[in-house]
């Protein structure tokens, strides 16, 4: 049985396709932490690979080979599936809480935010990994482009606010349509929990101000 989170995320998500799909545009889906194709499989329901097409990120390499069978289903030309994190800057960032002791290999909590479970486990440093970053700003623009729609989820484990910040600060936000963004500043303790927090609510009055169609996600 769902619980109210997901009625309404249902709702939003049938409310938000039934208005892009209207159009005759093309349409760009943008998967921000795909881990396994958990959130790509419940928005194909609405946005259908094909009509749509989809760049979904991944950073973590021990979940490309199980993403991509989950993806089978979806047409080839449809989605394109990038092994690096979400940033503002291209590079390269280091990928925590993938140990044993802590999420394990295909964590849904992997995060280049070393702290970002603080309430569950200490990330260790040498259980992280080295991965791509893709300047996400750079990339809206060249994506903006081609695609008359842009739409993009973001569930990147703590390093929502400073994307997000760079995209306000480059006005980048504008190339997106609608935007469902997962916090997760609820994971971290103390100070950090706090001083994130604050960020979240500033960057969620700055979203609701703009001309974003801005979903809180859960």
């Amino acid at each position: 049985m769902y619980g109210p989170n997901r009625i309404l995320e249902t709702c939003y998500a049938r409310i938000d396709s039934n208005r892009i799909l209207k159009n005759e545009g093309k349409v760009l889906f943008i998967d921000g932490g795909a881990n396994l194709g958990q959130g790509v499989c419940f928005f194909a329901s609405f946005f259908p690979p094909g009509r749509v097409a989809y760049d979904i990120f991944e950073p973590n390499p021990n979940c490309l080979e199980p993403l991509g069978q989950n993806l089978s289903c979806f047409e080839s030309k449809a989605v394109r599936i990038h092994l690096a994190a979400l940033s503002h800057q291209d590079g390269h960032a280091r990928l925590f809480g993938i140990g044993r002791a802590e999420g394990g290999l295909r964590s849904t909590g992997a995060s280049i935010k070393q702290y970002q479970h603080s309430i569950f486990y200490d990330a260790s440093p040498e259980d992280a990994i080295r991965v791509p970053t893709v300047d996400f700003s750079k990339f809206l623009k060249t994506q903006s482009q081609h695609y008359d729609t842009i739409v993009v989820k973001l569930d990147i484990e703590g390093a929502e606010n400073d994307l997000l910040e760079a995209l306000i600060a480059r006005d980048a936000i504008g190339f997106i349509d609608t935007l469902y963004v997962e916090f997760h500043s609820s994971l971290l303790k103390g100070p950090r929990q706090r001083a994130e927090r604050q960020r979240e609510a500033r960057l969620i009055r700055q979203l609701k101000k703009s001309e974003v169609c801005f979903r809180h996600w859960h």
